[in-house]
């Protein structure tokens, strides 16, 4: 499979790889990269050995990073030895070993493709950030953007990071080292107890607004969205409001009257495929204290019912509305100022596989919605990876541009969780059609140990994935 997320990523791989040798070179092995997470159009960076970077020593790093380019035109790779993973084989492990790549003295492991051609290369830039910095990457081409902060997201990035100092547990060695050592038991609890504490912060904000009739529940695709929802309609009735639930699927527009796009596929990430009409309706009429009908969309045929059942809002009473969308102004318009809050979920995965190769957000995503799509819509893995390009579209257009205006934020991912999807991905993903995204899938999962999914608690968002939740979904 090829599309341009692909090889963006190739390339943004070549450009950190070219950041680390730079890096060696400066500092003579006395500093230690750390690429972080991803933040933005690039990575959040830190040396381990210093808080704070000034923008001298980038200048000095970046004109490093260029002269390798000129030096070396392209990055050599070997097969690898046992020594090169040796650090991530713990007892039990058994995973194919992806080559070794090497640029001047500087040598890693590689766990994906890397493009290996230093001339084709986006731009790049390295900015002062926080205590670290940021390594911004130009995409497809084009050139760097002015960055737009996003304050939220990095809090939520290093409140799950803290979480991971809480756990003992940054790395997928950490995780597998706790698992051999059967502290897993312990870990989930303790993961599963901060996720609680979290949901129950959000409940405690929506009783400060005493106004709010409306709680906007928003985020990418396999989020956790729906869970999280049930969880927050219980902490939410400990601080005695009750709740009622709608749905933003329920206000897709019949298939006829969907645009599609070039490729004959619907976009339904895009907001233009709802009722926008007959959604905003309903949500002023509910906040007025007026009934509702009730909608249901069937997406076997493409069709939206409105059926005879009533919704309507008690004076003690709040909706939860969740939908990919629930940020989007085009929603809340019209709605009193104070009537409505906004939350903004999505998983973002803080366990690194080594200093400079942080797990994808993305790609635990991915995997979480390849288990649920075939375990409750019986796609293949092939149909879920095939659709995934035309995901991340809409997600960069309608999603991502309005998560810093959510009033506040949830991560809903789980320390322990992909070695729990694991056991249900890998052979999903074995049968597929080979390509980038199922082999870098299938390499970093076979880097996991394994543990029994009875020990995941019926209230989990994980549940929502490999089913037996408490919830009815």
């Amino acid at each position: 499979m090829s599309n341009q997320f692909e090889t963006y990523r190739h390339k943004t791989r070549a450009v950190i790889f070219l950041l680390s040798a730079a890096i060696r070179c400066v500092y003579e092995d006395k500093k230690t990269l750390i690429i972080d997470h991803s933040l933005g159009d690039g990575y959040y960076c830190v040396l381990k050995e210093q808080k704070g970077i000034s923008s001298t020593e980038l200048n000095r790093i970046k004109e490093r990073m260029s002269k390798l380019q000129l030096d070396h035109k392209r990055i050599k790779f070997r097969k690898a030895k046992p020594d090169d993973w040796k650090h991530l084989l713990t007892p039990r492990i058994r995973t194919s070993r992806p080559p070794v790549l090497i640029l001047d003295k500087h040598i890693s492991a590689s766990y994906e493709f890397t493009n290996l051609d230093l001339s084709d290369l986006p731009d790049y830039s390295l900015v002062p950030y926080d205590r670290g910095f940021l390594l911004r990457i130009g995409e497809n081409g084009s050139e760097i953007q002015d960055f737009v902060d996003a304050p939220k997201l990095f809090q939520m990035m290093k409140e799950h990071e803290k979480w991971g100092r809480i756990l003992n547990v940054s790395s997928i060695p950490d995780l597998n080292k706790q698992i051999v050592e059967l502290g897993f038991k312990q870990l989930i609890w303790v993961a599963e107890g901060l996720h609680e504490k979290r949901v129950a912060a959000v409940a405690d904000e929506v009783l400060k607004h005493t106004n709010t009739k409306v709680i906007f529940v928003a985020g990418p695709s396999s989020s956790g969205k729906t869970t999280f929802t049930k969880r927050l309609g219980i902490h939410l009735a400990v601080n005695g409001i009750r709740s009622r639930y709608l749905s933003m699927d329920n206000y897709f527009l019949d298939r006829d009257k969907i645009t599609p796009q070039s490729d004959g596929t619907l976009d339904f990430e895009n907001v233009d495929c709802l009722d926008m009409v007959s959604l905003r309706y309903d949500i002023q009429q509910l906040v007025s204290g007026n009934p509702i009908k009730r909608r249901e969309y069937d997406f076997v045929n493409g069709k939206s019912q409105i059926l005879d059942n009533h919704l309507h809002l008690e004076n003690n009473e709040v909706l939860i509305f969740e939908g990919i969308h629930g940020l989007n102004p085009l929603i809340h318009d019209g709605l009193p100022d104070g009537s409505y809050y906004r939350v903004y979920i999505s998983a973002l995965t803080q366990l690194n596989i080594d200093n400079t190769h942080p797990v994808s957000t993305s790609d635990g995503r991915l995997i979480r919605r390849i288990v649920r799509d075939n375990r409750y819509r019986g796609y293949s893995a092939d149909d879920t990876i095939g659709r995934w390009n035309s995901v991340r579209h809409g997600e960069l257009r309608n999603i991502f541009p309005y998560q810093e205006q959510a009033d506040i934020m949830f991560n809903s991912a789980l320390i322990y969780e992909l070695s729990i999807l694991k056991r249900y991905a890998l052979p999903l993903l074995r049968k597929a059609s080979k390509n980038t995204v199922r082999d870098r899938l299938i390499t970093l999962l076979s880097l996991f140990h394994t543990i029994p999914d009875r020990h995941v608690p019926g209230t989990s968002i994980l549940r929502e994935f490999i089913g037996k939740s408490y919830f009815k979904y």
